[in-house]
Order: C-alpha cells, then sequence, then structure tokens
C-alpha cells in the first residue's frame, strides 16, 4: 500500500455556511432562489455529481484567502442546504476522474509555478505527484477544461 502524499479539500464547510447565511457570495452577487439540478453538475461542496431534482445553488467563488493576480472568482454548483462535505480527502474523487481539467501548482504566494493538463486516460494522482516532486509547491488547483470553473483544491500532507 502507498502512502497518500496529498489531500483534497471540498470547498469550506464554514465559508458556504457565511455565504448562506448572508445570502451574498464571493463576488457580492445576492443569491438566486435554489434550483433543481438536472443531474450531473459537479458539486463542489461534496466533490460528486448532483442527483436529478437535488435542491442546488450556482454561487460565485474565489479559491484564494487573499489578493493577488491569481485570484480568480468563478461560478461553482453547490448543495442549497449545508451537507456534511467531502468524506474521503486522501482521495481523488471518483465523480471528477472522467472530466477533463487543468491541475495549476502554486507556490505559498499565491503564484501559479506549473500546469498540466488530465484527462480521463490521465491518472490524476500521478499528475499530482509529479507536481508536488516541486518543494515550492504548496496547492494544486483544478479546473474545467471548457468552462474555466474551479473544481478542487490539494495540498501536499507534510
Amino acid at each position: 500500500m502507498t502512502e497518500t502524499l496529498f489531500f483534497v479539500e471540498a470547498l469550506p464547510t464554514q465559508r458556504l455556511e457565511a455565504i448562506r447565511r448572508t445570502g451574498f457570495d464571493d463576488a457580492g452577487n445576492t443569491l438566486s432562489k435554489a434550483g433543481q439540478a438536472e443531474g450531473g453538475e459537479p458539486l463542489r461542496c461534496c466533490l460528486r455529481l448532483a442527483e436529478p431534482g437535488e435542491q442546488v445553488l450556482l454561487i460565485a467563488y474565489r479559491p484564494f484567502d487573499r489578493p493577488g493576480p491569481y485570484a480568480e472568482t468563478g461560478p461553482v454548483f453547490v448543495h442549497a442546504a449545508a451537507r456534511s462535505g467531502y468524506g474521503h480527502p486522501s482521495a481523488y474523487p471518483e465523480a471528477f476522474r472522467d472530466r477533463p481539467q487543468v491541475f495549476r501548482a502554486y507556490d505559498a504566494d499565491g503564484v501559479i509555478v506549473k500546469g498540466e493538463l488530465c484527462g480521463a486516460k490521465d491518472s490524476a494522482e500521478d499528475v499530482i505527484a509529479e507536481m508536488f516532486e516541486d518543494d515550492k509547491l504548496e496547492r494544486i488547483h483544478t479546473r474545467n477544461v471548457l468552462f474555466g470553473c474551479y473544481m478542487l483544491q490539494i495540498r501536499r500532507t507534510g
């Protein structure tokens, strides 16, 4: 059995609670009324695909906790009501494996140092391990290739 070199983070529960409570997302937009999922929407709160009919919100989210040129804000789907989050932080989410994604690796200052495309035939774990060979890297963000939407964050374990 190999040691996991990373952990996967969904959107922070406390931050989502604050967005739901205040009624404003990270871009200052008023939250719209929850809608029913068609099914297949990638939910960033629990890192799975929505089931048809689930109540979801489309919000603007900024994954960085400080300003900077790479601190993008963009659309993400989340459950309309609080949920338990992602329960398998030491594993890459199965629901996102078949989605072509861009992996962007950042240093401690929030500057992009490396980027890599990861498709359905690639191993996310291999891409993560290769990127984290560079000790300067602090985190990796993945984004949808077609729409550029933020998917999740990956941090090294040690």
